[in-house]
């Protein structure tokens, strides 16, 4: 790893980790047919990774960042959450041309700014409408990021007696339906400082938003709650199990050898982050250990319509734990440029484009 910038938390750097992954002969092949990427986080090697294809090989390009976080995909841009801010790159295709000619980039993602929120544990990050909205589990809520304030509080759980920089029940995913936050995960519906620790196996919820109630109880350390195809699909990852909460609670689909963080769709297609546990003190004795051995970190594709395994990416060594899963649609090789690297950034400009 080398040496963190003091600005921005960004250490110079693209490579991959050399030959210390490995993947399913179907995984190139599924990539390269549906036309996308994928922008994966680990926090625990501080990476943003980007995925991608030419048909028969798998390209990593890596950017590192301290303590890479969620991530969200949109039309105009890419969001990125890190120790201490939430970064925002904006699409710019249309340079492509200028500065990368010969290359064979089909889509640019360009650093544009960033909000300082000090280290308030972001976890997932999102737009509503153009704000972006994030989840703090230090200060147990949702929060809107700003331009005059370090953040501002949205919404927390009925539960949570006050407004305080207190991990009292570990928040971490939130779900967006029709551009608004709808449903969140958290690790226990607790109310003292690092007491949902003592409820890692079966205290996970999963809450309404608009309504602040629970509507799921006894999961093991949820995460990534995602709405597709009007589906609310979560991760148990204490249990290694993708399914879906509904009348009837958590039901799960599949079953995958890790601890399961970060989720995203394309198609009929679930791409799922698995990981190791090395913090065994607040990870350990979980459900999954009992059940497997040699926890694998991963990105596992399965089909949600057959229920099949379809495909994998697998880390060794260097990279452990990963976060968060997004899809770049509609682009087979794109690029996200960083602060330092003086060959792009640094050298790279947009300007208003005459109309």
């Amino acid at each position: 790893m080398t040496e963190e910038t003091e600005a921005t938390g960004e250490t110079v750097g693209t490579d991959a980790p050399g030959e210390d992954y490995d993947y399913s002969e179907s995984f190139p092949l599924l990539l390269h047919r549906l036309g996308i990427s994928l922008a994966v986080t680990t926090y625990q090697a501080g990476r943003l990774y980007i995925v991608s294809s030419n048909g028969e090989e798998i390209k990593l390009a890596g950017r590192n960042y301290s303590r890479a976080m969620g991530c969200y995909v949109h039309p105009k841009g890419l969001l990125l959450a890190t120790r201490n801010q939430v970064l925002s790159f904006t699409r710019a295709p249309h340079l492509l041309q200028r500065f990368y000619p010969e290359t064979d980039y089909d889509d640019l993602y360009v650093s544009q700014f960033a909000y300082f929120t000090g280290d308030i544990a972001v976890h997932d990050v999102g737009l509503m409408g153009d704000t972006v909205v994030a989840v703090s589990s230090t200060f147990n809520g949702l929060v809107a990021m700003s331009t005059d304030y370090s953040f501002i509080p949205i919404w927390k759980p009925h539960f949570i007696s006050a407004l305080c920089s207190e991990d009292r029940c570990h928040l971490n995913g939130v779900a967006f339906v029709d551009g608004s936050p709808r449903y969140v995960t958290a690790i226990a519906s607790t109310d003292q400082e690092g007491a949902w620790r003592e409820h890692k196996t079966d205290g996970g919820i999963v809450m309404d938003v608009a309504t602040n109630q629970v509507i799921c109880r006894g999961l093991a350390m949820p995460h990534s709650p995602r709405v597709y195809e009007e589906d609310l699909w979560v991760l148990s990852s204490g249990t290694g199990e993708l399914g879906v909460v509904n009348s009837l609670g958590f039901q799960p689909m599949i079953y995958l050898p890790g601890f399961l963080r970060g989720l995203a769709f394309y198609g009929p297609y679930a791409f799922v982050g698995l990981s190791k546990i090395r913090e065994k003190k607040i990870f350990g004795d979980l459900p999954i250990e009992e059940k497997v051995n040699d926890l694998r970190c991963s990105v596992e594709v399965v089909n949600i319509h057959t229920g099949l395994w379809e495909g994998s990416l697998r880390f060794h060594k260097e990279v452990e734990e990963l976060y968060d899963i997004q899809i770049i649609p509609n682009s087979r090789q794109p690029l996200v440029v960083g602060y330092d690297q003086v060959e792009d950034f640094q050298m790279l400009f947009d300007l208003p484009r005459k109309r």
